[in-house]
């Protein structure tokens, strides 16, 4: 992959990512004090139940962009051409499917859910609406694999970043002309044909190899798609139901506007999922070429240096909403949230730490095809979240409900994972651990203290002031990062020294294998 587009991605990534949190943070106090706690629930719910049809997948967009990364350093454009092609056709039969389920079950899922009488038909309306956007993006997320494949995760950024910031807009002149729930799944609707629009269009440009073709799929062609998109097909299942399962638990346990005191706790914790994901995504098409190629030391010092960039950029941010996650969210939000959405919070990243540390892992086991036994314990993982959530629920609320998502997620963050992807890579677990963990781990501790020393000492005026205390004490991270990985930044910094580069700094250790 050449360094300016790889450069070009990251950044790209990383900016359409902070206009995503932007657009988000400030929305989000603005969406929910104008729907209400109990309006903002059932939009939440209604998100998470169309959701679950993200099932219908199969696997098929990481599997179009597993083959389009390979055969392009294959040059087998044909090959490419069958898989987008075969992709394609399936997912229009499953966009089909969705379109059937979602409207048929749209009104029976608003009465199983606690959802206000009064409020119900709003609610359908918008499942409907909102499984004609999900087909959309359904059908057409086989282009996003394809630009994925080819390495384009800068134009897969700069739609993401104009669909963030057109959403935002839309958002705010219907919530503030009255308008409710249904007028938002529209707006969205909208929204996903025109992205969807550019993403394809953008495949054809980027690749102009590629050839579509609709018609009965070639046998050989499913088998592949197949073979590697069942196990990618069940990892998604169990993914849909560790994150989104929590809010329908606390509905039909407790009540709907209680989900919105959950989303807050838990969006912080989605944000923090994107934050890494803009990277992590990066890591399966080159683990793709890393193997094609047979440079198995360069995949060793992939795995240590993504991992460790995961924790760079994830642990300031961890440590931070640990420590003082609950005067942000009284600050952010309303002191009403305060306590208990900052219990959800502090309960929830006890396992998202150990979660991201993963990230890399998992963008490797999918690069190498080798995701088989993911598939296996991701679904133990789900299952057990559903049974945890359920038991827990009654007994200790809000906080039963993370604690049911946590339990399973650290059993296999911990016991699972480190051990897997050492095999793939033939790294010894203790090194591995050792230099992509426990070392990055240290390099927090620091900030970590002065944060929860300042949070009990220096009550901030408002969130403009908490933000400057922020600001003020973050610079000790990345000092500590420095000190203890001097030996290895030191050498990209010297070289980069007339205008420190994304490659330089980030992307050159992962590819510098042979010293």
């Amino acid at each position: 992959m050449p360094k300016g587009l790889v450069s070009r991605g990251v950044l790209m990534n990383w900016g359409a990512l902070a206009i995503s949190f932007l657009v988000g943070f400030l929305l989000f106090p603005f969406v929910v004090s104008r729907l209400g706690d109990t309006w903002y629930g059932v939009w939440t719910l209604v998100n998470a139940v169309v959701s679950y049809l993200g099932l219908l997948d199969f696997g098929l967009r990481g599997a179009v962009t597993r083959f389009v990364s390979r055969d392009h350093v294959l040059g087998d454009h044909g090959h490419s051409s069958d898989v987008v092609s075969t992709a394609l056709w399936l997912r229009l039969w499953s966009a089909s499917c969705c379109a059937v389920i979602g409207v048929a079950l749209s009104m029976p899922v608003t009465r199983m859910l606690r959802i206000p009488v009064e409020m119900q038909d709003a609610a359908s309306l918008a499942i409907g609406i909102s499984v004609a956007s999900f087909t959309v993006n359904l059908t057409c997320g086989v282009f996003g694999g394809v630009l994925a494949g080819k390495g384009r995760f800068d134009l897969l950024s700069a739609v993401a970043c104009g669909q963030s910031v057109v959403r935002a807009l839309g958002v705010i002149w219907l919530l503030s002309s009255g308008y409710g729930i249904t007028a938002l799944a529209g707006w969205e609707l909208l929204l996903a044909v025109l992205a969807n629009g550019a993403l394809a269009g953008l495949s054809f440009r980027v690749y102009p190899e590629l050839r579509i073709t609709l018609r009965w799929p070639d046998a050989g062609i499913v088998r592949e798609l197949w073979g590697y998109g069942v196990y990618a097909f069940l990892i998604n299942t169990a993914v849909q139901f560790v994150y989104y399962t929590d809010a329908l638990v606390v509905s039909a346990f407790l009540s709907a506007a209680t989900v919105t005191v959950y989303a807050i706790g838990g969006g912080l914790i989605e944000y923090l999922r994107q934050l890494v994901s803009a990277l992590s995504v990066t890591f399966t098409p080159f683990a793709s070429r890393l193997d094609a190629a047979g440079r198995q030391d360069e995949m060793r010092r992939l795995l240590i240096w993504g991992t460790r960039l995961m924790l760079f950029v994830a642990l300031p941010v961890e440590i931070a909403l640990w420590c003082r996650g609950r005067t942000f969210i009284g600050l952010w939000m309303g002191q009403q949230y305060s306590a208990p959405a900052g219990q959800v919070l502090e309960i929830l990243l006890l396992g998202q730490v150990f979660a991201i540390a993963n990230l890399t892992s998992s963008g490797i086991a999918y690069g190498l095809g080798k995701h088989r036994p993911v598939a296996m314990w991701a679904c133990v993982e789900a299952l057990a979240n559903l049974a945890l959530s359920i038991l827990l629920v009654r007994p200790l609320g809000l906080a039963g409900v993370a604690w049911g998502t946590v339990v399973p997620s650290l059993a296999v963050q911990i016991l699972f994972w480190p051990q897997y992807v050492c095999r793939l890579t033939g790294m010894p677990v203790r090194h591995y651990l050792w230099q992509a963990w426990i070392r990055p781990g240290l390099t927090v501790i620091p900030f970590g203290v002065v944060s929860y020393i300042v949070d009990r000492v220096w009550p901030p005026g408002g969130l403009p002031a908490f933000l400057l205390q922020v600001l003020v004490t973050l610079p000790l991270f990345p000092l500590s990062v420095a000190v203890c990985f001097w030996s290895e930044v030191r050498g990209p910094l010297a070289r980069g020294v007339n205008g420190i580069s994304v490659y330089r700094v980030i992307v050159e250790p992962l590819r510098r294998s042979r010293a």
